[in-house]
């Protein structure tokens, strides 16, 4: 199997793809449930559309450029279920870039389609990968840059298209925040292992100055232009640490693409077959790796699809076993071990509950005082908040008189027909603005219709 794709690249990354949208199709007819940020981001591009600013009427800390992508999805009308189609195109233009680099450079001997088949393997580990969410997007723009840096490295002589790495990344960050901690990497990358100059440090930063600056200019037109300057805060400079629990989570999910990366970096190090360019991108890969840990450690939320940056570097360095180890038979084992490996994590994944409806209505203006964001599938959403944990400190603070105004405001210029409190916020409103709950009467247990 290994010879014949490394053999046929052509043939074989159109295999891959074919296999790729057979899963899809099969992951959209076991009646999954939808993620809750996964139905954030379809609400987030509905309200767009419906004349709403970002962040100052919708309460959420998504990148702009991503809020952008899902207003297009609105626009052009494709719906929720189209989620895992979409997303498997966006990693397949990932896995041919990926791919197109290392052949483009020859950075390993000739694979076929192997990178391009290892890279649309490493991301069916999990079915969060089935959701283009904002950091699977944004890294393609990443990858954009690592072309880039790599096409720079080849040669001591770096020219002026380095101006384009600045650009990719501020593009990456606008998608996912995080992803700002990539533009140390791609700086110390090009000084370490290139002769970059000081007026091309220079014209990487303008170039990604330039990208943030315009969409400064332009929120700050709309009005809104320190709540994106708040969101930034919250989702690229806000140190934490993951939890025991979730980090476990994590690494079980990715243990396959892990311990290949591992393997494949010990077989790497001191090994005389590897190239002296190839050595400057390994090398580059592991700083990726570094920035990478110091990027998680401000996610705005530990979910597995935000950790796929780990991904490529991963799965780069995995690759040089199918070239470093001499005996076929080992390669071979080493493929299906990864295949076999991949299949089991994403069935322990594999969750098939029918959705329990919470609310018993359907085709309504709904405000949801709580995280159960799925009942919007069946209603028209109301008010800004597609993002409960962003929602919760403003309604726990309404002993402010500017947090009343601010929650005023949401009711005056979207005001529901029905609410559903969850969480016991509405007698909590009713104490600061009497004049907004008053309208509503108690018809279910926590759900209120107005009169």
């Amino acid at each position: 199997m290994l010879q014949f794709i490394k053999s046929n690249s052509l043939i074989s990354i159109l295999l891959f793809s074919l296999l790729g949208v057979f899963f899809a199709f099969l992951q959209t007819q076991q009646g999954f449930n939808y993620f809750p940020w996964e139905i954030k981001n379809y609400l987030i591009g509905q309200k767009l559309n419906q004349g709403f600013r970002l962040y100052k009427d919708i309460r959420d800390n998504t990148g702009p450029f991503a809020t952008g992508f899902y207003q297009l999805l609105d626009i052009v009308n494709i719906p929720l279920s189209s989620n895992a189609y979409i997303a498997l195109g966006i990693i397949s233009i990932q896995a041919y870039i990926f791919h197109q680099t290392i052949s483009t450079f020859e950075l390993m001997p000739k694979l076929g389609g192997l990178a391009f088949g290892i890279y649309l393997l490493l991301f069916h580990l999990t079915t969060e990968f089935y959701v283009p969410d904002p950091a699977l997007l944004g890294l393609t723009f990443l990858l954009l840059a690592w072309k880039e840096i790599i096409q720079q490295q080849k040669t001591l002589l770096v020219n002026d298209r380095v101006f384009l790495v600045g650009i990719y990344i501020a593009i990456s960050t606008l998608i996912f925040p995080a992803y700002f901690w990539l533009l140390p990497w791609a700086l110390l990358s090009l000084l370490f292992f290139s002769g970059i100059s000081i007026r091309q440090v220079i014209l990487i930063l303008i170039g990604y100055i330039i990208v943030l600056t315009i969409t400064s200019i332009v929120f700050s037109f709309r009005g809104n232009l320190s709540y994106l300057i708040q969101v930034f805060q919250n989702s690229a400079f806000e140190f934490q640490l993951i939890s025991l629990d979730e980090s476990k989570k994590v690494l079980l999910f990715y243990s396959p693409a892990i311990l290949f990366g591992i393997i494949g970096l010990y077989k790497v190090v001191g090994n005389p077959k590897i190239r002296a360019h190839a050595q400057k991108v390994q090398q580059t890969t592991l700083i990726w790796l570094f920035f990478s840990l110091i990027a998680i450690t401000n996610f705005p939320a530990y979910y597995r699809i935000n950790f796929v940056l780990l991904l490529p570097p991963l799965a780069y360095l995995g690759l040089n076993l199918f070239y470093l180890i001499k005996k076929n038979w080992q390669r071979e084992l080493i493929l299906l071990t990864l295949v076999g490996s991949v299949v089991l994590i994403h069935r322990l994944d594999y969750v098939n509950n029918p959705h329990q409806r919470i609310i018993p209505i359907s085709g309504q203006k709904l405000l949801i005082l709580g995280p159960e964001i799925e009942e919007y599938l069946h209603n028209e959403m109301a008010g800004p908040f597609v993002n409960w944990d962003l929602a919760k400190p403003l309604l726990n603070q309404l002993n402010s008189y500017k947090n009343v105004i601010i929650v005023q405001e949401y009711f005056t210029k979207d005001q529901p027909n029905y609410i559903y409190d969850s969480e016991g916020y509405f007698t909590k409103i009713s104490q600061y603005i009497p004049s907004i709950t008053d309208q509503y009467k108690l018809v279910s247990p926590k759900l209120y219709k107005k009169r």
